[in-house]
């Protein structure tokens, strides 16, 4: 009989080995084989022109009263100068005060149109940064092959290598086959409610989009372990977004003579239990099918591994966990991010309140989430409660196999040479969460190469960022029907 057993346990060990070899030995290559165009030098007067965008401190403030509407109605004038011909070509509005939404009119009205998104707003610099930075940050400095300063990489590149590849095209009378908007929010740094309002204008006028490109991921070298060459990393779908306050409210009084527990100790548990009970990891949606993507590029080890998720998952899973970056692909995060209780030193609070933030997997709905908070923290003591800010579901995810996808990919092949592609999540929130209901199909990724400083300081992209970006976009137009 144990002879019999371990016969069995041979066999199936065979039977398993033979799966995951037969599976990792057929794992093809999803790759579009797309033959690179050499893209141009970048023009003096390009390269300008970006430099002055940069110029302008377009900057979004969560305090309303510091907004400088000069500097986006300079802005604004910027474009109409620089750009005569896409303002005399296409049509623009006007929309919630300050975001614009270009139209170009296509040959072909029965084709849907596809929509490109940027935003001009940028960050403010921190008061206590100021100094550490090494250049003027509004300066557009060009140097060590970067340009430098707020707004490079997060977004003006986008909207001015947009502007730039409808300003070329039409210089050549290229007028595309399906209709072309361009959607340049003005906030999109405070909840995006400029391209909220771009949106249901669009909606309200029957828009139905082939697909949406906006900002998001990038292209990166070396960053991945296993793949040498260029990744370009196509944002698929966006995690949601939900802050939550926690309050406590227990009577208080003089610091001399304190209770076993204040608000302060009550708050401060509840922050706890929910720091150690982390919401479990998944592979699925975008992070999924990226793995399907990148797997077959990747060495024989790690290759069999992403050809046989249904093995090798918690060992998948256990790598996205090593940094705090690829955790948040697989996982709903929550941190405390603002805390407030007492006014004196010799007085115990009565209130002490936290505000929670939450980045929300695709599937994980608030309502849920709101309900699985409460079950951590266990204590009726502690109210949970929305905040005023924005709540923005997790968005649907877009398949690698739809033409949205294909498209942007078939761009990027053609402006970088050897780069590989592969769907991932955004864990960060874009202007294009708006647009669901006018197009299933939206994608998010900036044709930069490894910029550096997004939010912070010394921000800059490199040059070659910038002549890849301003051929992607031309390549994108011109093979867009």
């Amino acid at each position: 009989m144990f002879k019999k057993l371990l016969l069995l346990i041979f066999i199936a060990l065979l039977i398993l080995v033979g799966v995951v070899l037969f599976n990792t030995f057929t794992l093809e290559s999803k790759q579009q084989q797309v033959e690179a165009l050499p893209a141009p030098e970048i023009s003096e007067e390009a390269l300008k022109n970006f430099q002055q965008a940069i110029s302008y401190k377009t900057i979004s403030y969560a305090d309303s009263t510091l907004f400088d509407s000069s500097q986006f109605n300079s802005f604004r004038r910027f474009l109409e100068n620089t750009y005569p011909n896409v303002h005399t070509k296409l049509t623009r509005e006007i929309v919630a005060g300050y975001s614009l939404l270009y139209k170009w009119e296509g040959k072909n009205p029965t084709l849907k149109p596809i929509i490109l998104m940027a935003h001009q707003d940028v960050v403010p610099i921190e008061e206590a940064t100021k100094n550490m930075w090494t250049v003027d940050p509004f300066g557009a400095e060009v140097k060590e092959g970067f340009i430098w300063g707020r707004g490079t990489t997060d977004d003006k590149i986008n909207l001015v290598s947009i502007m730039e590849a409808a300003k070329k095209l039409l210089s050549e009378n290229f007028q595309p086959e399906r209709t072309i908007y361009f959607s340049f929010g003005h906030d999109e740094e405070i909840g995006g409610k400029g391209a909220r309002a771009a949106a249901a204008l669009l909606k309200s006028r029957g828009i139905e989009a082939e697909f949406i490109l906006d900002e998001g991921g990038i292209v990166t070298l070396d960053k991945m372990p296993g793949i040498t060459r260029p990744l370009a990393l196509l944002g698929t779908s966006e995690k949601g977004y939900l802050s939550l306050n926690l309050t406590v409210e227990v009577a208080g009084g003089h610091s001399s003579m304190p209770a076993e527990e204040t608000a302060i100790d009550v708050l401060n548990k509840a922050l706890v239990n929910l720091r150690s009970k982390p919401f479990p990891s998944e592979l699925k949606g975008s992070t999924l099918e990226g793995t399907e993507y990148i797997g077959p590029e990747m060495p024989f080890m790690q290759k069999m591994a992403f050809a046989n998720p249904w093995l090798f998952k918690r060992l998948i899973l256990s790598n996205y966990e090593k940094s705090p970056q690829s955790a948040a692909m697989v996982r709903t995060t929550m941190v405390p991010t603002i805390i407030h209780a007492g006014i004196k030193d010799n007085v115990v609070p009565t209130v002490a309140k936290a505000t929670v933030n939450f980045r929300l997997l695709p599937g994980d709905l608030s309502e849920e989430i709101i309900e699985e908070v409460k079950r951590k923290i266990n204590d009726e003591r502690v109210k949970v409660e929305y905040t005023r800010a924005f709540v923005s579901e997790a968005s649907a995810v877009t398949s690698a196999a739809s033409v949205a996808y294909q498209k942007v990919d078939e761009a990027i092949k053609k402006s970088l040479p050897e780069t590989i592609s592969a769907p991932f999540l955004m864990i960060g929130a874009t202007d294009s969460r708006f647009f669901g209901e006018v197009s299933p199909n939206i994608i998010k990724f900036s044709p930069m190469i490894d910029p550096i400083g997004f939010h912070g300081i010394d921000e800059r992209v490199s040059l070659d960022s910038y002549k890849t970006a301003l051929w992607f976009y031309e390549q994108l137009i011109r093979n867009s029907n």
